[in-house]
């Protein structure tokens, strides 16, 4: 970098807008770093907002990066804000579909559940994203000191350093790794969709969880995920219906409930539908009427479920890593993806904090902090799918399994 540029001159480059760009973007803010973000899609409400995420054991992380007014503010995120301001954290039991029998729970940790619409929400405060900004390509400047990103709409960006956190599908990690970007596709299939249910419909679940709960069906090895994405407070005495996130999968392979073929997600809405009753039509109360009562309209879609192993990169002189997904895409059966993401985060403004400085050596820098990814989420994306897997075959589930093992930053677990 020149002498007579100043590092407003030389920002970061983040492309991606969701949790972990965002998160970077707010910790930028909290540390005077410049930077620039931008996002492929045309607005904040270009797609719905997802599902919910819960912060456990990157809480603190999280907080220490964001700036004090967010971090007071995180209340508003939470999809059961009533449920949290009595101290209750949740049991996340593990459930026997077919008798409604309690198997396991998730030991207790600091963790709180939130919507991910409200929480991107909260972090694009004071953060101006470049909308609709595809990446199709990157390149050092001709004195190697910075770099430039090319868009699909020909325009381009030049800064010290371009962060990709542009989620599964990376096109930063195409780059990065031209001959190994692609993401693993699990053998498991799964259909996820938001429904809202009066009071009265969901107090036999929240009963069991105020904010998620899970299980698996013995007799089918399908599986399914609820969590309560927002409700209204009793402070409003409103009569709003609640919210929540409803997920069924279920084992691709020959044979399966006497399919000679592998069972793929239907391709129309109307038959995803059905096909969600009928996994659940012989399930225990209240797992049976929460998949039988989705109305008709209700918009289910086909989730992929695709992961990448975390691996150490070369070229562009140090100055282009990835964080999140991008980095390390894994699976939503341990909860784990949003964590990883937030650390990889704190430690990247660790490491490369310093990069305006005489004689900062990015190629070192970059060594030291995808050695620290690299170790910590390369066993997290085996433990992941190990849970994806083990969550479909009854017989593999038990202490041992990361199903339902403690949700901690470094895994017990040997991929």
């Amino acid at each position: 970098m020149s002498t007579k540029e100043s590092p407003q001159q030389n920002p970061i480059l983040i492309v991606g807008a969701g949790v972990s760009g965002l998160t970077l973007a707010q910790a930028c803010i909290k540390h005077d770093i410049p930077f620039r973000i931008f996002e492929r899609d045309d607005s904040a409400t270009h797609r719905d907002g997802g599902w919910g995420l819960t912060i456990h054991w990157a809480l603190p992380d999280f907080k220490a990066l964001l700036p004090d007014e967010l971090v007071a503010r995180l209340p508003e995120t939470y999809v059961n804000r009533d449920a949290v301001e009595a101290g209750e954290k949740g049991s996340f039991t593990f459930f026997d579909l077919s008798t409604g029998e309690a198997r396991w729970q998730v030991p207790a940790a600091d963790r709180i559940r939130v919507s991910r619409e409200k929480l991107r929400s909260l972090l694009l405060h004071g953060v101006n994203v470049e909308w609709s900004k595809t990446l199709v390509d990157a390149q050092l400047t001709n004195d190697n000191e910075k770099i430039t990103a090319t868009f699909s709409d020909s325009t381009t960006a030049t800064g010290l350093l371009l962060v990709g956190a542009d989620g599964t599908h990376s096109a930063a990690r195409r780059i990065l790794h031209p001959d190994c970007h692609e993401p693993t596709e699990l053998p498991v299939r799964l259909l996820g969709a938001t429904a809202s249910y009066p009071k009265s419909a969901l107090e036999p679940v929240l009963a069991l969880d105020p904010f998620f709960l899970q299980g698996s069906d013995p007799k089918t090895d399908a599986y399914l995920w609820f969590s309560l994405l927002s409700c209204p407070s009793k402070a409003s005495q409103s009569e709003d219906n609640y919210t929540c996130q409803i997920l069924t999968s279920w084992p691709h392979r020959e044979n399966w409930l006497g399919r000679a073929d592998p069972t793929n997600a239907p391709n129309t809405r109307s038959m995803r539908l059905l096909l969600m009753k009928q996994l659940s039509e012989s399930w225990a109360e209240p797992f049976k009427s929460l998949v039988q009562s989705l109305p008709r309209e209700t918009d289910v879609r086909a989730v992929e479920l695709a992961d990448w192993e975390p691996r150490a990169s070369s070229g562009f002189g140090g100055r282009m890593v990835l964080v999140g997904d991008a980095a390390h895409a894994m699976v939503m059966y341990r909860g784990e993806g949003a964590n990883h993401s937030i650390v990889d985060v704190g430690r990247f403004v660790e490491v490369f904090g310093g990069m305006w400085g005489e004689g900062f050596d990015f190629e070192a820098a970059r060594g030291e902090f995808e050695g620290e990814v690299v170790e910590r989420t390369g066993v997290a994306v085996g433990a992941s799918r190990r849970a994806c897997l083990d969550a479909h075959e009854w017989a593999r589930i038990g202490e041992g399994s990361p199903l339902i093992k403690r949700r901690v930053m470094r895994v017990d677990l040997k991929k």
